[in-house]
This record gives C-alpha cells, sequence and structure tokens, in this order.
C-alpha cells in the first residue's frame, strides 16, 4: 500500500497518553483508517495482527507516548517532541498549531523532519495566542 502521512490536533491534555488513547478510540470509532472489516475494538484491532502486516495508516499505529532523544522511539511510540526541539523545528518555543501545521508541510520532504522511523510518530504542545497551551498536534509516518 505505501507510506502514509497522518496528523491530528487535539484539545490540550496534560496526560499525554490519555490524550492518545482518547484520540485512537475516536479514529477507530469514527472510522478514520485503513481497516480490516470486522474490527470493532482496540483490543481487537490490537490481536489481529493487522497492524502488523498492513498498518492502519493513521494514529492507531502508535501505542506508547514516550519521552527519548531524537531517534531512539520504537515501531509505536510517539516521542514528545520537547525543549530546545520545539524551537528549532517550529521557530519558537510556544508553537501555535497553524505553525506546527506550516513546519510540518514544509518538512515533509526532509529526512530530518520528525518522525525518523515509520511506524512511529510524534507530539507537541500547540498553544494560543495568550501563550498557554491550547492542543496537542499528533503526527507521523507508518505504512510499508
Amino acid at each position: 500500500m505505501g507510506a502514509s502521512a497522518w496528523s491530528y490536533a487535539v484539545p490540550y491534555r496534560e496526560d499525554l497518553q490519555a490524550a492518545l488513547d482518547a484520540l485512537r478510540e475516536k479514529v477507530l470509532t469514527e472510522h478514520e483508517y485503513y481497516r480490516e472489516e470486522g474490527i470493532e475494538s482496540l483490543a481487537e484491532l490490537m490481536d489481529s495482527g493487522h497492524l502488523e502486516e498492513e498498518g492502519a495508516h493513521s494514529v492507531l499505529d502508535v501505542v506508547t507516548v514516550v519521552h527519548c532523544a531524537v531517534d531512539e522511539e520504537d515501531h509505536g511510540d510517539v516521542r514528545v517532541v520537547e525543549g530546545a526541539e520545539v524551537a528549532e523545528l517550529f521557530g519558537t518555543d510556544r508553537p501555535s498549531l497553524d505553525t506546527v501545521r506550516a513546519a510540518e508541510e514544509q518538512g515533509g520532504g526532509d529526512i530530518d523532519f520528525p518522525p525518523s522511523f515509520r511506524g512511529s510518530g510524534c507530539c507537541t504542545i500547540t498553544y494560543g495566542p495568550d501563550g498557554a497551551p491550547d492542543g496537542l498536534y499528533f503526527w507521523g509516518t507508518t505504512g510499508d
């Protein structure tokens, strides 16, 4: 099927893993992915082997939020982009959703724009005009 890039913006939640879990449930429920018929829950999807064979070409292909150095995430991980990397990628330490989307689009063809590995993703906090966190942005690439 080839590689698929995916991205999602969700409201800010301090618990990044809970935010990812809720997003995955929403995507599964709304059938916003390349899917196998008859799968109705995340548990069924995880047990089906479908993700290992073809993937869902969506956020369903990642499972765990991790805080680690660049290029140390594993298959199925969402690495949190934080600290100096935020300013390096987005030109500010408090990027808005529009800033993150523009950087992702511009950097999409650049091998140095994370994530480095298919089957993984990244997330970062986005900020509102008042400088307070207002969202989370998840993005990645999955597929063969």
